[in-house]
């Protein structure tokens, strides 16, 4: 039987919540019934973005902590967003890249004009796409099935609301998936993956249908880069970052490193990119992010910063976010001090 046949008839919930409950007590990795019956929707949700087509011709990459999960089991924690990058050349509906690149990039005020063009098509893109969403939603005749684009986005966030047939009693996981989108890609540097439902692993429900996904995601040292320069971006940025939900980059970072995920001394290309994307034409206050290209790459705030960063993580933990118990922040800390020194030290950007 397919799980959505379960979902769309009430008189089965409670074969779906039997279901998920043999699901928790067996997944090797101790999943509670939640998160398992959650990952089902990230699952269906990527199958119809890319199998089914609904993003339409963009050459978009799927990236973030959900892509290392379940594209390279590189990292041990539950991701609940669906990271989605359009190349920004698409969005922006340039013919001639290079040429765009140049005119959009060389000065101030066009930097300006062209981050609200792309806003306003991202606006209306996603509009669209929400529409798109809910019209395939409503096949499968489940109540309480729908997707909204958050208000105050600018069209970056859509929120697709599934009902739950587990509770939801983790304060720290959100109650819905959330799609992020932006148009922050320089090159497409994507492979297709192959990705499966956690619940797939359980052998005692190998007759149920469940959904599987191929995408497209995006290379791993761009991931690694984008990882890099948001840790760079969190530890010097004027403004405070909020420290809700935080931590995980952190502990992203400590793992794609220490697994050697991708090897930020050999992808300079992907360095280079991505550094340059932010810096001209996502640039924050306070952030140098070309300083990474000279050695001075951060990966460390200060130390109130790091204490409250430190809670969130504890958060997660409670939260049972992790497949078993992670490091203690400051062993993470203690491990991405010395790995940001062996960048700085003989990073490729130096002789640039």
């Amino acid at each position: 039987m397919n799980i959505f046949e379960l979902y769309a008839d009430p008189s089965k919930h409670d074969d779906l919540k039997a279901v998920l409950d043999l699901g928790a007590q067996q997944h090797k990795a101790g999943l509670a019934q939640n998160f398992l019956e959650k990952d089902i929707w990230v699952t269906e949700i990527l199958r119809l973005l890319y199998e089914e087509r609904l993003m339409g011709d963009f050459s978009i990459a799927f990236k973030g902590g959900t892509a290392l999960s379940k594209c390279w089991q590189a990292i041990e924690r539950f991701s609940e967003d669906i990271d989605l990058s359009i190349h920004w050349a698409d969005l922006a509906q340039a013919e001639d890249e290079a040429a765009a690149w140049t005119q959009t990039t060389q000065s101030r005020s066009q930097q300006d004009k062209f981050r609200k063009q792309q806003s306003k098509r991202l606006q209306e893109w996603s509009t669209d796409l929400v529409e798109t969403l809910n019209n395939r939603f409503a096949d499968y005749q489940i109540n309480g099935l729908s997707a909204e684009l958050e208000p105050n986005s600018n069209g970056e966030k859509i929120d697709v609301h599934f009902p739950r047939i587990t509770s939801n009693d983790n304060a720290y996981q959100l109650d819905h998936v959330l799609l992020e989108f932006g148009g922050r890609n320089r090159g497409r540097p994507t492979a297709p993956h192959d990705i499966n439902c956690y619940l797939s692993e359980v052998t005692d429900l190998s007759a149920l249908i469940l959904p599987t996904a191929t995408v497209d995601a995006f290379d791993p040292g761009y991931i690694l880069w984008e990882k890099l320069t948001a840790l760079h971006q969190f530890s010097t940025q004027d403004k405070e970052p909020n420290p809700n939900r935080l931590a995980r980059h952190w502990y992203d970072v400590d793992c794609l490193l220490s697994s050697k995920f991708a090897d930020p001394l050999e992808t300079t290309q992907a360095m280079v990119d991505v550094i340059a994307m932010k810096q001209q034409r996502w640039a924050q206050p306070g952030v140098d992010f070309e300083a990474a290209l000279k050695g001075n790459l951060i990966l460390i705030p200060d130390r109130r910063r790091l204490e409250k960063i430190a809670v969130d993580h504890q958060a997660a933990i409670t939260g049972r976010m992790f497949f078993g118990t992670p490091d203690t922040f400051e062993a993470i800390v203690e491990r991405l001090e010395k790995m940001q020194q062996s960048i700085n030290n003989t990073i490729p950007g130096k002789q640039l």
